[in-house]
């Protein structure tokens, strides 16, 4: 009993330190280290209780480990909802209402982030639920394969989050951790021989080191972002770094087209990020107090246009509409959305998304002079949270941008100054950071990008806006569709624009009291530069350049859902990349060959083992009738048992005469008889030969014998 009691105890620690080395697979999400914490402060106390009520009491330990996991969440998310110290009804809403709370932090922040409670909590449920059921499974003759599926989910969910391999060590970890369950000697398993472990072991162990370095990088499988397709946006991976590898996907798709009035397209923003850590740009909530969207800051000699866009969305599944800033009033749209105040973007709320949506927008175009915007005073200390930056900037970075605006006497000069030179001897690639190893949009690669001068929107937007900080002016940065083609709808009123998926884009967006947030886009080749007329209008005008809130308080605007007709579906179809398919193909072959391979090499150690001994030739014979679906009963006697084979087909003196000899083995004083192996592979192919062609490959395939 003893024995026993340890085994459990060391599965469930087996299981535990899977359960915590799969949680390393997050860690490129998150920063800190407090949801570690957090998650292992639950893991460790849930996996005491079931260890302990297991030794005693084998029955109750699953649901006594679950009922552990519901308490010690409570008591870490809810503690306020308990009485004392038990959950009430109240404890399981707030678990729920904290539940809803992170899907919109996910849907809402980009990765890495500090995690909120509400995220913390998600991450906590999903392994407690993990560990718990694979405790539970750990305990199941049907275990082994079980167990890979549990852990092989949580090695591909955040995997798929952060679009690359894990490190080598979860891969290696968790393959460790699946063999002892697999090795182990236990009542629940049965033993593999030691060399055929020996040989498995060493292939996955081999498998799981080289996955991570010799396999492709998990990458989007299309070309273009949304919900069913690359989410750059609405699933909390960095849309930056996300864009950058849309960019670089071969086959463009149509994704939107709008029809506008005047000449000039729009550029259509999806998300405003304007928290930079040094290494990411993201968004972040704005304080209350801070209100610089609205109409009501520009200055009332500042000329305004309205304008009215009908855009209607062909290929694009996203919670994040794309729309022209700043929008004033949307109409036709279907769903439940959402203003959000930073950036006044749009969000869609309870699974609402873009698919099919045909809507009309109505947004401000602002077009002060240059004078104007060049007379705007400074923005004020309320507006520091645009200024901040890390404390260790390149001195490559500070350097260039005071030396490129050295003259200028006004942030609308110095920002124009920098635009200019950035989008003058600067050129356009998607290919060459990558390449040259500084993709992204953190300091750290900034450096070798204004090194370099090539880079994508990525990089020319994030160095304005750090550019645009070391001057001292608010900045942030902007990521939707760029203005796309002119297409031939072309009228005296307005024209259509076509957006595709290589229309993915990022620009600077930089604040002017009274006046409002201005679109700079740097990148060459791309829209138009920004500058204002020197007297009265704007010149070269970029859909960009007119932004502005509208004309009532933000607090009272509504999106009006309405009935309205919807767009023609034309979605493309886009191949799927061959690599990771072959990869997958590759790697279910593998693991469907190796119940197969152990097989094999069972049966040749039993075959060789039985020159000594008729116990291993007796047990091959048995396991071969399970393999092809004969049952066996622990009860029943060899001889009972070969009178039951010879219905099966496997009559004839060489089963009578292995029967005798495993007979006087167990039974007789005297040593080993005469060896039987001939008469023992003579008996397993006359079962073969007598069973259907389906179980055959059954027993090849899925051999039963290893579940035993």
């Amino acid at each position: 009993m003893k024995r026993e009691r340890m085994e459990e105890l060391t599965d469930t620690l087996v299981v535990l330190a899977a359960t915590v080395i799969l949680l390393g697979g997050f860690a490129p999400l998150f920063e800190g280290v407090r949801w570690v914490i957090v998650v292992l402060s639950l893991l460790v106390p849930v996996a005491a209780v079931t260890a302990t009520v297991r030794m005693w009491a084998p029955t109750w330990a699953t649901p006594a480990g679950a009922l552990a996991a519901v308490v010690g969440l409570v008591w870490t998310f809810a503690p306020g909802t308990t009485v004392l110290g038990v959950p009430t009804p109240s404890s399981l809403a707030a678990l729920s209402d904290l539940l809803g709370e992170a899907r919109t932090v996910i849907v809402e922040e980009v990765a890495p982030i500090v995690p909120p409670d509400p995220v913390v909590m998600l991450v906590a449920v999903s392994y407690l639920v993990i560990f718990v059921l694979s405790d539970a499974v750990a305990r199941q003759v049907w275990r082994v394969p079980l167990l890979g599926l549990l852990w092989t989910t949580m090695l591909v969910v955040p995997s798929v989050i952060a679009m690359e391999m894990p490190p080598w060590w979860i891969f290696a970890g968790t393959a460790i951790a699946w063999l002892w369950l697999w090795w182990s000697e236990s009542p629940h398993m049965g033993a593999i021989p030691s060399g055929a472990a020996a040989l498995t072991g060493a292939g996955a162990l081999a498998v799981a080191l080289a996955v991570p370095v010799m396999g492709p990088d998990i990458e989007p499988t299309s070309s273009d972002f949304g919900v069913a397709e690359s989410q750059v946006f609405g699933t909390g991976i960095n849309p930056m770094i996300e864009l950058g590898r849309n960019l670089r996907q071969s086959q463009a798709r149509r994704v939107l087209s709008y029809s506008t009035e005047g000449t000039a397209g729009q550029y259509l923003k999806v998300a405003t990020l304007r928290q930079f850590n040094g290494r990411t740009w993201s968004p972040s909530p704005v304080q209350s107090d801070l209100d610089v969207e609205g109409v009501d800051d520009i200055d009332e000699d500042v000329e305004t246009q309205e304008r009215t866009t009908s855009i209607r969305i062909e290929s694009l599944q996203s919670s994040f509409l794309p729309v022209p800033y700043p929008a004033t009033r949307i109409r036709g749209l279907e769903g439940d959305w959402q203003w959000l105040r930073d950036g006044s973007t749009v969000r869609g709320q309870n699974r609402t998304t873009t698919e099919d949506q045909t809507y009309t927008v109505t947004s401000l175009d602002r077009l002060p002079t240059a004078d104007q915007i060049r007379e705007a005073g400074y923005a004020g200390r309320s507006l520091d949270s645009y200024r901040s930056l890390p404390q260790e900037v390149p001195e490559i970075v500070t350097r260039l941008a005071r030396q490129q605006a050295a003259g200028a006497g006004n942030d609308y000069d110095r920002m124009v100054a920098l635009q200019d030179w950035l989008r003058t001897d600067f050129s356009y690639s998607v290919e060459a950071p990558v390449k040259d190893g500084y993709d992204g949009n953190g300091l750290d690669v900034m450096g070798e990008f204004l090194r370099q001068q090539t880079g994508y929107c990525v990089h020319f937007a994030s160095t304005l806006a750090v550019m645009g900080r070391v001057l001292d002016v608010p900045t942030r940065v902007a990521v939707g569709y760029a203005p796309g083609d002119s297409l031939l709808g072309r009228t005296v009123d307005g024209a259509t624009f076509g957006v595709d998926s290589d229309d993915l884009h990022a620009w600077t967006e930089v604040y002017f009291r009274d006046i409002g947030w201005i679109a700079f886009d740097a990148t060459p080749g791309i829209g138009e530069p920004t500058e204002f007329a020197e007297e009265i209008d704007p010149s070269g005008g970029s859909g960009e350049d007119s932004e502005v809130p509208e004309q009532e308080s933000r607090e009272d605007r509504e999106l009006n859902a309405e009935d309205d007709e919807t767009a023609a579906q034309a979605q493309a179809s886009s191949g799927t990349p061959w690599r990771p398919a072959l990869l997958a193909i590759a790697t279910v072959a593998v693991l469907g060959a190796v119940p197969g391979v152990v097989r094999q090499f069972r049966r040749r150690r039993r075959w060789s083992a039985g020159q000594a001994s008729s116990e291993p030739l007796w047990s091959e014979v048995s396991d071969t009738a399970r393999d092809l679906g004969i049952g066996l009963d622990p009860t029943e006697t060899p001889r009972g048992f070969a009178g039951r084979l010879e219905t099966y087909g496997a009559g004839g003196t060489d089963l009578v005469d292995l029967v005798d000899q495993v007979e006087r083995d167990r039974y007789a004083v005297s040593g080993p008889g005469t060896p039987r192996v001939d008469e023992a592979q003579r008996v397993v192919d006359s079962l073969r030969a007598a069973s259907t062609r389906r179980a055959r490959w059954w027993a090849r395939l899925a051999p039963r014998s290893l579940l035993k």
